[in-house]
C-alpha cells in the first residue's frame, strides 16, 4: 500500500499531463462534451493540466519531506554514535582516574613503610584525607 501511495502522485500527474495534451491538441476547442457542465475541451484540458500541475506540487512536497526524514534520521544516527561514543570516553576516563587513585593507594603505604618520615606521613595523611573527601 505504501508504494502505491508513493507512486500515485508520479503516475497522477503523468496521466494529467497526458490528458491536457491529447484535449488540446487532438479536440475540437469549440466542444462541450457534456451539455450538464458548461465547458468546452480547452477549459478541461486546462482543469486536467492544473490538477496535474498540482499534483506535480504534492508530489515534489513529498519527496522533499522524505529527504528530510531520511536526512534526520542519519543525523539522530550519527548523533546516537557520538554519545556512545562520548560516554565510552568517559567510562575510560573514569577507570583510569580509579586506576591512578589504586595505584596511589598502594604506593604511600608502601613508601611510609619503606621510609617512614614526616614528609610520607604528610603525603598519606593528604591521601587518607583525599581519599575520604571523595569516596573512592
Amino acid at each position: 500500500m505504501a508504494s502505491f501511495l508513493a507512486l500515485l502522485p508520479r503516475s497522477l500527474t503523468t496521466f494529467l499531463y497526458a490528458v491536457a495534451a491529447l484535449l488540446r491538441f487532438y479536440g475540437n476547442i469549440d466542444t462541450t462534451p457534456f451539455q450538464l457542465i458548461p465547458l468546452t475541451i480547452l477549459d478541461w484540458s486546462f482543469l486536467a493540466f492544473t490538477l496535474g500541475t498540482a499534483a506535480l506540487l504534492v508530489n515534489l512536497g513529498l519527496e522533499w519531506n522524505s529527504g528530510n526524514r531520511s536526512r534526520n534520521r542519519a543525523d539522530q544516527e550519527r548523533d546516537r554514535t557520538d554519545q556512545e561514543r562520548d560516554r565510552a570516553d568517559q567510562e575510560r576516563q573514569r577507570a583510569a582516574r580509579r586506576a591512578r587513585i589504586q595505584n596511589r593507594f598502594f604506593l604511600r603505604p608502601t613508601r611510609y613503610q619503606l621510609t617512614p618520615s614526616p614528609d610520607t606521613r604528610a603525603a598519606l595523611i593528604d591521601f587518607l584525607s583525599f581519599l575520604q573527601e571523595y569516596g573512592e
